[in-house]
């Protein structure tokens, strides 16, 4: 997730009670407000909550009591869910129950305030999960790293990484033998690779893949080249390409392939190659960020074409349910295990304290 302090700035000041809503920077997107004190998002609820007791009052009854900002902050938190399935496109058996299990009170030490983008790496009989967590002391996002040996109960080691700019979408992939990272470094204005020096928690960086402000690179390799797309500010997809991980990477000749479109221009998890068809994941923000998340298949990818189509069904995840992910859903991030079923990390927006 994107921090991007100031860019919703808002200040409502209405008479009793007063209300103060304004963009908070913690991973905040460019539709998300995070409320201060209380967020009153329209007319109906300014008269309710501000008139309520008087009517109440007035009829003898007892007034609701009112939400706490812990409470109102609960019920907006990112929180992490994996699903276990005999394959990641058989949208028909894919549960959600049990989720979510990993969330910011699973950041044992730390002060975070949710958790998000998540990508799962097997290593033997280990399951690492990379994701992003807000820490609230230095006030940007943070790699953090758990580990599993059920995909049911983490653990939490500790920061993977951690730079003086805000990180996000820890893209962990392996590469003759090595392990490698691509997080989100847009206030960086880079995209930058890592490669693990004592794997899961620490890494090095490596070099600079490409300059500019990009959000959530997401790479695959697909007929005999190296294929990364990622999304420049506000919704442009751009696609490049290269003979070596290394680069030098070259742009699409379609750049930008979508440009300012909200429904798929921006990764929303981990392409794979099935059966030598490659599919992707994307967000679909129309309506809001982080409202869902829909499957792409790629029929023609060259350095000069390019065409895909929408999976179904559309979306393969979004709001549901009164917990967790009511608000929405904006991560899909399969990994093949060793024996040969599938895990997907995702992630919803909601009420963390409340699970499927």
């Amino acid at each position: 997730m994107e921090n991007n302090p100031g860019r919703n700035d808002y200040l409502a000041i209405l008479t009793i009670p007063i209300f103060f809503t304004q963009s908070s920077g913690q991973g905040s997107s460019p539709d998300a407000e995070t409320p201060l004190f209380y967020c009153v998002r329209s007319p109906a609820k300014l008269l309710l909550h501000t008139y309520a007791p008087l009517l109440c009052l007035l009829l003898g009854c007892r007034p609701p009591a009112p939400s706490t900002p812990s409470q109102l902050e609960d019920a907006n938190r990112w929180s992490i869910g994996v699903i276990q399935a005999p394959h990641p496109l058989a949208q028909s058996r894919l549960s959600l129950t049990g989720n979510p299990t990993f969330s910011r009170r699973d950041v044992v030490g730390l002060p975070a305030s949710f958790t998000a983008d998540p990508f799962l790496v097997q290593d033997e009989s280990r399951w690492h999960l990379f994701f992003e967590f807000f820490n609230t002391d230095s006030n940007k996002g943070e790699i953090g790293v758990a580990e599993s040996s059920d995909l049911r109960h983490w653990r939490f080691i500790g920061p993977a990484l951690v730079e003086p700019y805000h990180l996000s979408y820890p893209f962990v992939f392996k590469h003759h033998g090595n392990y490698y990272m691509i997080p989100e470094s847009r206030q960086a204005h880079e995209v930058r690779l890592y490669r693990a020096t004592s794997y899961p928690t620490q890494w090095s960086f490596e070099r600079t893949l490409l300059r500019g402000d990009f959000a959530d690179s997401s790479l695959v390799f697909f007929k005999g080249r190296w294929w990364l797309f990622s999304c420049k500010s506000p919704y442009d997809l751009h696609i490049f390409y290269a003979s070596r991980l290394t680069g030098p990477w070259k742009p699409h000749q379609l750049n930008p392939i979508y440009k300012g479109d909200r429904s798929r221009a921006r990764p929303g998890g981990r392409p794979v190659v099935i059966n030598n068809r490659l599919y992707r994941f994307v967000q679909n923000n129309i309506g809001g960020y982080g409202k869902h998340v829909q499957g792409e298949a790629v029929d023609t990818l060259t350095p000069s074409s390019f065409h895909e189509r929408v999976m179904s069904p559309n979306p393969l995840l979004g709001p549901h349910g009164d917990g967790w992910a009511r608000n929405g859903m904006h991560h899909f991030a399969p990994w093949q295990a060793v024996d040969g079923t599938w895990a997907i990390a995702i992630d919803g927006s909601g009420d963390d304290l409340k699970g499927e």
